[in-house]
């Protein structure tokens, strides 16, 4: 099928790579030229695993391409995927105004080139209603043209994009007529024989989205709160407590005498807090959407207090360890909120540098992935990036762990000796072997020394 998209961020260029690796002709429109120059140079605008080399083979054999202009795009195209951001804005509910646009140019080209019987199709988050009440009446007016819209929402990790797109455990299609939902099914015919179709209404498969990022997130917050019972008790690990926890049968199930833990214990752990472009924002969206409706979160609000408290509680432990920040050179070991992702929206390690810096604190950090431009375009400045995790302790009388890369797993109590003035960590994810440390130079979240 020859398809467009709209939006080549993130879930955009994931979506356009994928689909054009099983066969389709994908047309990408990104209204950022610099971005789109960027495309056209093959240099892929953020990290994830895999997407460069998929991206440079699918435009090697003229699968997908960058499209200069809309009308170019639905000219050739039958349907198209609208892939762009839906920020925070005001009061914390969401910003439509991305999509909207989006939906006003796309139809203004199909009004250009009178293309009939076209299929418009939501890949950007949006909360419940929006496609019914917001974007179907920006269809009224075309002079006969027939428009199809239809949101089929996306469920991708980052870190783990391209193998969450190719090997998807449900496929969802909220479509406001029959013609939609067989266009999509169409569409995604490679996966017919080993994933679930959701049919339903467009706010139906609207709120599914938002149902999965508050639970996860929601799981999150759980374990943070039982990390923050456990440091008030001497000797009680909240990891050995979540571990206990996830080894009940009622979530970890046995097959063939096999244990199979699900993927949903790898939330069951204490930490810093969720970070990255969903968890926070959609959470957020869906609070303040609910007030709308006139309806309470309780439980959602307090997912989202403990959240934020997260990464204080971090820096009031450096505090108190240190004395005194100000001055004081601290290490901070992963900027991005998670590995495998250069993504810093929402990390809590940018909080946590806003944070050091307030108190007067010397700030001296790495990842292997973000680039230190990303970084200073968020307005974080007065920060050393190194090249290495051994420049970067150099100095330091603290380091603090906010993301769990590999290359940090083998840190231990030697290692900082050698590379640090005072060699204290703290791990803010649990993520190093205590037994590793000698007593009072290793700390973590969840456990009280």
């Amino acid at each position: 099928m020859n398809l467009g998209v709209i939006g080549a961020g993130y879930v955009g260029l994931t979506t356009a790579v994928c689909l054009a690796s099983i066969g389709h002709k994908i047309s990408i429109f990104e209204i950022n030229r610099l971005k789109a120059k960027q495309l056209e140079n093959k240099n892929i605008p953020f990290y994830e695993e895999g997407i460069k080399e998929l991206f440079e083979k699918v435009t090697s054999i003229g699968n997908l391409e960058i499209s200069e202009s809309l009308d170019y795009m639905v000219r050739n195209t039958e349907g198209c995927f609208i892939c762009v951001g839906t920020p925070t804005g005001d009061n914390e509910s969401i910003d439509l105004s991305q999509v909207i646009g989006s939906m006003n140019s796309l139809v203004e080209a199909i009004k250009n080139v009178k293309k009939n019987n076209y299929t418009i199709i939501i890949r950007s988050t949006v909360v419940p209603l929006t496609t019914r009440n917001k974007l179907l009446p920006l269809l009224k007016n075309l002079n006969g043209i027939q428009i199809t819209l239809c949101i089929v929402p996306e469920f991708l990790r980052e870190g783990q994009a391209l193998d969450d797109f190719m090997n998807p455990d449900k496929i969802v299609i909220g479509s406001t007529d029959k013609s939609g939902e067989i266009f999509v099914k169409k569409i995604f015919d490679h996966f017919k024989d080993n994933v679930n179709f959701i049919i339903t209404n467009p706010e139906t498969a609207e709120m599914i989205k938002y149902t999965n990022n508050a639970f996860f997130s929601t799981l999150i917050s759980f374990s943070n709160e039982i990390a923050n019972i456990s440091e008030r008790i001497h000797g009680v690990d909240a990891f050995q407590v979540m571990d206990a926890l996830i080894s009940d049968k009622r979530i970890t199930i046995k097959t063939d005498n096999q244990k199979i833990v699900p993927y949903l214990s790898t939330y069951l752990l204490p930490g810093c807090g969720f970070g990255g472009s969903c968890f926070p924002k959609d959470v957020k969206a869906l609070t303040q959407h609910a007030i709308s409706l006139g309806t309470k979160t309780p439980l959602l609000n307090a997912v989202l207090e403990i959240n934020e408290e997260r990464v204080m509680k971090i820096i009031s432990l450096a505090e108190f360890l240190l004395g005194n920040l100000k001055g004081n050179q601290i290490s901070i070991l992963g900027l991005a909120f998670k590995p495998d992702t250069d993504d810093i929206r929402s990390s809590p390690a940018i909080e946590g540098i806003r944070l050091l810096q307030e108190k007067g604190a010397n700030i001296s950090a790495y990842d292997p992935k973000v680039n230190p431009e990303s970084i200073i375009q968020i307005g974080i400045n007065d920060v050393v990036f190194h090249e290495n995790l051994e420049e970067c302790l150099k100095n330091s009388v603290l380091a603090i762990l906010f993301t769990k890369w590999p290359e940090f797993r083998t840190i231990n109590g030697e290692f900082l000796s050698k590379h640090m003035i005072n060699p204290i960590i703290i791990d803010g994810r649990g993520y190093l072997d205590r037994n590793q440390f000698q007593k009072k130079t290793y700390y973590k979240i969840g456990y009280a020394e």
